[in-house]
């Protein structure tokens, strides 16, 4: 069985929320869902790779609040996939501009929120991975998922967006270097980071402090190196490019 897509839904009026989720149940594709009345619960709840598909009301309590909060959703994340769903198609530049996946006019028809979900579901499948030795058994781990790798106790472990995953004694940090896209970045002999989910990085301390608040270290020889990779990510970020 597939793992479910997660998904955020951004509405405030009781009705088109209702109808959005009985699209979503009936739609056959497996999917857990949040629900939240407003943009500021929406982005205090968001984090970088929490979500698969955002469905976003552009207007909330008669002000037009979704395209601000479309823009700090796809500032900290330029993969998730954006949906909105409005009364108005004034917003289409917007749409484009935030490279918003969809634009449902209301009320949504269940074909159109199917089209989007198929979309999410296909892009999870798609989503690169590497494929890792946890407790006996190799596992595929999207890298959108993972922060960074840390050698620790003679093992890897793996922080990843929902927890720590430990592989077996034999994986080395060595071993994991080739499999990895140019968005990781060995920093440290003891650790891999994932610059996507890089919040700063700290000079003084040599430190990159990662959107979980986590300190992945720098080796004082590669930190002229890390600050080039981490100015190139973002500027890949900013062109919504994956390095």
């Amino acid at each position: 069985m597939d793992t479910p897509i997660q998904i955020a839904v951004c509405e405030d009026m009781p009705g088109d929320t209702e109808r959005l989720l009985r699209c979503i149940d009936e739609s056959g594709i497996p999917s857990e869902y949040r629900v939240f009345s407003n943009c500021d619960a929406l982005l205090a709840d968001f984090s970088p790779g929490k979500y698969d598909l955002v469905f976003l009301d552009i207007y909330m309590n008669d002000v037009q609040q979704g395209i601000k909060a479309a823009a700090s959703i796809r500032e900290a994340d330029a993969l998730v996939t954006l949906a909105f769903t409005t009364f108005s198609t004034e917003h289409a530049l917007e749409s484009y501009r935030l490279k918003v996946f969809a634009y449902l006019e209301k009320p949504v028809k269940a074909r159109d929120v199917l089209g989007v979900l198929e979309y999410a579901a296909d892009r999870r499948r798609s989503a690169p991975s590497v494929k890792l030795l946890i407790q006996g058994k190799y596992q595929d781990i999207p890298l959108k998922s993972i922060l960074y790798f840390e050698c620790k106790n003679h093992a890897v472990q793996v922080a990843t967006l929902s927890g720590v995953l430990l592989t077996s004694q034999t994986v080395k940090l060595g071993d994991i270097e080739p499999l990895l896209p140019d968005s990781f970045f060995r920093c440290h002999n003891s650790y891999i980071v994932n610059l996507r989910y890089v919040k700063e990085l700290d000079q003084k301390l040599r430190i990159f402090r990662m959107q979980n608040d986590d300190p992945v270290y720098i080796r004082r020889p590669s930190l002229g190196r890390a600050l080039r990779a981490y100015e190139r990510q973002l500027f890949a970020m900013a062109r919504g490019e994956d390095l």
